[in-house]
């Protein structure tokens, strides 16, 4: 398996790195979070879908630099996440598309997550545009019903690999014990064919056995959340969540 190096942090399947998700809604609450995010996260992750001048380019390009600012060195990802995928806008494409772009060239962030089902609407030209600006892509599949067939996400993970993404991201929701355990074998298995550092993430109480397990299965990301901001990728506290990691290793 490949790794990723993103500023200081390398994205590999060692120790999971630990990534705090800023959820807020004006410019304030966001370089709040930031500043309290930065104490434990090694890699921060904007959900600019909270952000209520997501569409004033002026305040949007405002916002990224003073979170840049910030956070200084930690790798930041931008995440516009969709209804589709779990977040809060229902955006026609081209508007995705036109975001997106505009905060890549902003120069002020590392990371771009992106969408499977968005990148076969909108072509890999998009994904190598975003790289030629030194941005990394992470391309994510969700199922928020169940944890699809083996094969099923092996055959993903192969068409995110092909579509040229840096990283590749699985979101899924386990019924059971069994489920859970079953989702790590992939990961792990998916290492064998698969070049790309897989994020990992399972949804619901199951969900944080594999919040902490990455060094296991070699996800290489993992999400804490911030104290009092409980959210579905991220159920355990970021500061929780480092000690638990540390403590298997």
């Amino acid at each position: 398996m490949m790794d990723v190096q993103v500023r200081e942090v390398r994205f590999d399947a060692g120790k999971p790195k630990i990534c705090v998700p800023i959820l807020g809604k004006t410019f304030d609450e966001i370089i709040e979070q930031a500043n309290e995010a930065k104490n434990v996260a090694e890699v921060i992750e904007w959900r600019a879908d909270y952000y209520e001048d997501l569409f004033d380019e002026e305040k949007l390009n405002q916002t990224l630099l003073a979170l840049r600012d910030e956070i200084r060195n930690i790798p930041l990802i931008f995440n516009l996440r969709t209804e589709r995928a779990g977040g809060t806008l229902d955006l026609p494409l081209n508007q995705y598309r036109q975001i997106n772009e505009f905060v890549v060239s902003s120069r002020a962030i590392d990371l771009v997550d992106i969408e499977v089902s968005i990148v076969d609407t909108l072509s890999t030209t998009f994904i190598k545009w975003m790289q030629a600006l030194d941005v990394r892509v992470i391309m994510s599949y969700y199922d928020f019903e169940q944890i699809p067939e083996d094969a099923v996400l092996l055959f993903r993970l192969n068409l995110i690999e092909h579509s040229g993404a840096d990283l590749a991201k699985i979101v899924v929701t386990p019924k059971n014990e069994a489920d859970v355990l079953r989702q790590m074998k992939i990961i792990m298995k998916a290492q064998t064919f698969v070049t790309l550092p897989i994020i990992s993430v399972l949804l619901g109480r199951l969900g944080k056995f594999a919040q902490v397990g990455g060094s296991l299965d070699g996800s290489c990301m993992t999400y804490g959340s911030l104290a009092g901001k409980a959210q579905p990728d991220a159920m355990i506290e970021a500061e929780k969540l480092a000690m638990i990691v540390n403590e298997l290793r």
